[in-house]
């Protein structure tokens, strides 16, 4: 576990090193925001409904952004050649994915909840009657989100392809799941694509939370997010290996 925890804490450090990776989670994620709420305004009875719309909307498309954090954190070149050594110590080549995936579930979360404790005084944000549910809502989430990002560098072998991939697969579901703007008035068709998208599963659990002081998709989302982190890890498990690593 030392030795675990000593990884964990250099992946970390490493992560909070990277001003991209802080910039995107924070100043881009609040540029955003603000502009789309602005922009919007007109379409809302308050200004502060287009804020309350995008900030939660484009936090749900951030924690999936996650995954690209997990495949930067997991693959990228500046940070393979130290783990290297991780390979042949006794903490054994395990430790390398799994400290990847909780560094980057702990880099995005802490990034997240602080940008919520920025916007939401400053742009009347509300989280709805229960806060706290919203925040633990959070968390399967980001897991999940990582655990994807790590499952797909070990079955692509390549950072720059996993986060391509991921990028165009995140992006399609974000527009389908009214992460930039509601689908419900573009017809018939995208109303049926959207239900295929789970950004507009996770809107819908998160709005209700936020919005309608709903509890109904907590448990639902919970209980999914969870056994798909438990189907990714063992995919890690099974597919890492250490040839294709170095």
């Amino acid at each position: 576990m030392k030795r675990f925890l000593s990884i964990l804490l250099m992946d970390l450090e490493n992560l909070f090193k990277n001003p991209v990776l802080l910039g995107y989670n924070t100043l881009f994620a609040a540029l955003f925001i603000l502009i789309m709420g602005y922009l919007c305004g007109g379409d809302y009875e308050k200004m502060s409904d287009a804020y309350q719309y995008y900030g939660i909307s484009f936090l749900i498309f951030g924690m999936l952004e996650g995954a690209m954090t997990a495949s930067n954190c997991f693959m990228e070149r500046d940070i393979k050649k130290p783990n290297l050594r991780i390979i042949y110590s006794p903490a054994g080549p395990a430790a390398i994915w799994l400290s990847k995936l909780t560094a980057s579930f702990l880099f995005d979360y802490a990034l997240h909840l602080l940008l919520l404790a920025v916007l939401c005084p400053s742009l009347h944000i509300t989280l709805g009657p229960h806060p706290l549910d919203f925040i633990l809502l959070m968390a399967p989430v980001e897991f999940a989100s990582a655990a994807l990002g790590i499952f797909f560098c070990c079955v692509f072998h390549c950072e720059e392809t996993t986060s391509t991939l991921l990028s165009t697969v995140i992006s399609i579901f974000g527009f389908l799941g009214g992460t930039f703007f509601p689908t419900d008035g573009l017809g018939k068709t995208i109303a049926a694509l959207s239900r295929v998208s789970p950004v507009r599963w996770l809107n819908d659990a998160f709005f209700a939370l936020a919005c309608d002081g709903s509890s109904e998709y907590v448990l639902p989302v919970f209980i999914t997010t969870i056994v798909i982190s438990a189907a990714l890890m063992l995919g890690c498990r099974l597919l890492f290996k250490t040839e294709d690593y170095l």
